[in-house]
């Protein structure tokens, strides 16, 4: 199963008959960080059974509680059927009743279905259940609930008594967190010498003896210390009770210990953390959660022993088989928890540290191969060079990486002179050997490093190359050397990732363009000098990042005019939460990025002119559709990207018109969001539309078929009287995405066929999808569709005639049968997932395609 998809309510859904189901599982998921439905906390009396189907639908796991009252409650059969039906990933639980007694082959759970079938008409019930107790309710069964227990009791389950709850809820909730499959952390593709490594750790960790155990990982910036505990956290997860990996602990800290506290309580508890006061409350809330349950905590990139004090200080907080990893590039840090060892300490608690070296020659070597040949030796006329380039790195894995993509498809003599440059620099010095390849970058392009340095992490691409463009930096040719010298990486399809040694190298340069004299730096990203420099109205003209820290401090603070005096070549503004006054004409002439989240519903500049503006980032603000910086916020030419999601307080967007250069429109969890805007049709530029988790959407305007550019629509969780796309979505013929996941739209506009350069198709979740229009084998440039979890019932002939398409998913679609014959023709498929299914038999030309 699938990891939870996003917008997603709850992971697990409990199904329980309330009176006599008195065990506490529901509380063990939660306390792991699993989100759980339970119908009579979630829905308020009175709801009707359709939202309690939605939170069935939107689960990736549910666990029906069989009880000895469980077949009396019809709402129970019903959310059991629904579960069968939807294919979900069911996980029984038999509660002082058998397997047999929900087979119907004891009298009860027979009598309880019989009380209700003499509540319809009873000659029809009476048949029905003569032939369940003929048949010892087989497949011949007419009643999709008996159906339901007879589907489920198949699966194994635990069957609880009257005693060891506690064991048997962390044994479900081990079982429930491996389905959702929620921990797991991302690793580089390419894994040189961690195999030893790996084997090392697991000995020190030794999961299986009781007591406590602390193990550090230490060892220089870039050599695989995180990697490694990545690794490791994946690989034993799903052996504790509740796990957190709190990564940059480091970085993270500059927002004091009390956010790493809250973040580490929420991860192990899923509850509610702001209760916590101060950081002696964060010790002793943290103490209370881990003294009662088996824990892995991982502390990434610790660089002060008052972290460690603060989140993970002292043996007894932990209850035994707890794990701590900590990661560092000092390990003079660890000191703390090995002071405590020496005094008096329990059984098998032990501290454990682990040194991360460089790779030994031969690994070096096929590392460097992997980015300097895409091959794992060096062809034999560069083995000699390659030698040398690794001699010279300290072979550490991440100058390794940079090195080898900056000599790709290099000749010999560029090799030569990037030899001769190492060999200059001390062997110790790794940041000054990676400065080397900072420095052949083309001045544009160190601007947009020395960005991603110093702005916040995981910048979205999308969204930062309008800006970088309106600057005239020329980021589509940045950011593809940036990446093919391994300085950045694009994760999440988006997201744009540097290695922390490179950031700090990053803002190392930024901060040696005057070392004295924090207003002559072009960025400043410390809240302290950012705000000092507003504060005491010193900025000056070389000021071109100022970004204002997101931690709340400095919520409805209100700056005004006067503040931002002389800080006319601002390209890039953050505030967040606080409010700006005054008379703002002329201030912000250069102004590509304002980054105004939490921004207040008062709106009380004047003038505030931003002609060069590209990016308006509004997201999680108090504003509505009568906002009055609507109107008196005034944009040029440049705007591409406004963020408005999570602006909770929207339901309607405002008159779009004036914004006719938008390229991004980002809507996500509006989720009072009733209506577009007609003026949407106006957008003649937009290419992205982003409406995932509006569940009040009522539905897409017709006037949407305007926006002729339009190139992604994303729909996922949209209400449900949000049924039809229009008509004139089939003018879009620029679209390439549509994704209308987890939503209730139930058929395609005929003239889907018309949008020929469709490449991804997903109506995952769309539960009351029942056929596609025969039109849809029109779409020649289709290359994935993913009808999986839909009620589709048959494909049409047409689907022969899409012959790029690579994927097609119908992984639990009940009511599908069979395929049609035309399924031999898509000759470039790889990838048919027909898992969970009810289909009878596939037809004869599927043995035409590939295997």
């Amino acid at each position: 199963m699938s990891s939870p998809r996003p917008g997603a309510d709850y992971q697990v859904f409990l199904s329980f008959r309330g009176p006599d189901t008195r065990f506490c599982l529901y509380h063990f998921m939660v306390d792991a960080g699993i989100r759980v439905f339970r119908d009579n906390e979630e829905i308020r009396p009175g709801e009707k059974i359709q939202e309690i189907l939605r939170a069935i639908n939107n689960s990736i796991v549910c666990i029906p509680i069989f009880s000895k009252d469980y077949a009396s409650s019809k709402w129970c059969l019903r959310e059991l059927a629904e579960m069968v039906e939807k294919k979900k990933k069911i996980m029984p639980i038999f509660y002082d009743v058998t397997p047999d007694d929900v087979k119907l082959k004891t009298c009860l759970y027979r009598d309880a279905l019989t009380r209700h079938w003499k509540e319809k008409e009873k000659e029809q019930w009476e048949k029905a259940l003569k032939e369940v107790v003929e048949t010892s309710c087989s497949e011949s069964s007419t009643n999709k609930e008996e159906k339901a227990l007879v589907e489920v009791v198949q699966i194994k389950g635990w069957e609880l008594k009257d005693n060891g709850y506690g064991e048997i809820c962390k044994s479900i909730v081990k079982e429930v967190l491996v389905n959702l499959k929620i921990r797991n952390r991302v690793i580089s593709d390419h894994l040189v010498g961690m195999d030893d490594l790996v084997e090392t750790m697991s000995n020190q960790l030794d999961i299986h003896v009781p007591g406590v155990r602390y193990v550090g990982i230490y060892g220089i910036g870039g050599c695989g210390k995180t990697t490694l505990a990545k690794i490791m956290f994946n690989q034993l997860s799903a052996c504790f009770d509740a796990c957190s990996f709190l990564a940059d602990v480091r970085e993270s800290s500059k927002r004091g210990l009390l956010y790493l506290q809250k973040k580490l309580v929420s991860n192990l508890r899923a509850r509610h953390s702001s209760d916590i006061s101060d950081v002696d409350d964060g010790i002793k809330t943290l103490k209370d959660i881990c003294k009662s349950k088996k824990v892995l905590i991982v502390l990434d990139d610790v660089d002060k022993r008052e972290q460690i004090e603060s989140l993970a200080g002292s043996f007894s907080w932990f209850s035994s088989g707890s794990r701590i990893i900590v990661t560092t590039r000092d390990v003079r840090v660890l000191t703390v928890v090995q002071e405590e060892l020496d005094g008096d300490t329990p059984v098998n608690t032990k501290m454990s540290t682990l040194e991360m070296k460089g790779l030994d020659s031969e690994q070096a070597l096929q590392l460097f191969s992997t980015f300097a040949f895409k091959t794992d030796q060096p062809p034999a006329d560069y083995l000699d060079l390659s030698k040398e380039v690794i001699s010279l790195t300290g072979q550490l894995p991440l100058a390794l990486e940079i090195i080898g993509s900056q000599l790709f498809d290099k000749r010999k003599v560029e090799w030569e002179e990037k030899l001769s440059t190492l060999t200059k620099i001390p062997h110790q010095n790794i940041q000054r050997k990676l400065m080397i390849s900072y420095e052949d970058l083309e001045y544009r392009t160190k601007q947009i490093f020395l960005d991603i340095a110093c702005l916040p992490v995981n910048l979205k691409k999308a969204n930062a190359i309008p800006m970088w463009r309106s600057y005239g930096l020329h980021p589509e040719v940045g950011i593809k050397d940036l990446i093919s010298m391994s300085l950045i990486k694009i994760v999440d399809e988006d997201k744009i990732w540097m290695h922390d040694l490179l950031r700090e190298l990053g803002k190392e340069i930024a901060c040696m363009e005057n070392f004295i004299d924090i207003r002559k730096r072009s960025r400043l990203w410390i809240l302290e000098e950012a705000f000092g420099i507003l504060k005491r109205k010193e900025g000056s003209g070389k000021t071109q990042v100022l970004h204002l820290s997101d931690d709340g401090c400095l919520q409805n603070y209100i700056l005004t005019c006067e503040n931002f005096k002389n800080l006319r070549n601002l390209r890039y503004l953050r505030l967040c939460g606080s409010n700006i006054e005054g008379d703002f004409e002329h201030q912000f002439p250069r102004l590509c990025w304002l980054c105004w989240q939490s921004c207040p519903s008062d709106f009380k500049a004047k003038n505030l002119n931003l002609e060069k503006l590209a990016v308006l980032d509004l997201s999680s603000s108090h504003i509505s559709e009568n906002w009055e910086g609507w109107s008196q916020i005034r944009v040029g030419d440049n705007l591409a990207v406004l963020d408005l999601s999570n602006c909770k307080r929207l339901y309607r967007t405002p008159d779009l018109s004036r914004y006719s250069t938008l390229e991004r429109l980002i809507l996500k969890d509006c989720c009072s969001l009733c209506q577009l805007d007609c003026s949407i049709g106006k957008l003649k530029r937009l290419k992205h539309l982003n409406l995932n988790g509006c569940r009040s959407l009522r539905g897409l305007p017709g006037e949407i078929g305007s926006a002729e550019a339009l190139e992604e629509i994303f729909l996922e969780g949209s209400h449900n009287s949000f049924t039809l796309l229009p008509e004139s979505v089939s003018n879009l013929t620029s679209l390439t995405t549509i994704e209308v996941d987890n939503s209730h739209i139930c058929q395609l506009p005929d003239s889907i066929g018309r949008l020929g350069k469709v490449t991804h198709l997903s109506l995952e979740q769309c539960h009351q999808m029942r056929r596609l229009p025969n039109t849809v084998g029109d779409i020649k440039s289709l290359l994935e569709l993913d009808l999986s979890y839909t009620g589709i019932t048959e494909l049409p002939d047409s689907l022969g005639r899409l012959k790029k398409l690579k994927r097609l998913s119908l992984m639990a679609c009940p009511n599908i049968k069979k395929l049609p014959d035309s399924l031999g023709d898509l000759k470039s498929l790889v990838e048919l997932d027909i898992s969970s299914t009810q289909l009878i038999e596939l037809p004869d030309s599927i043995g035409n395609l590939e295997e």
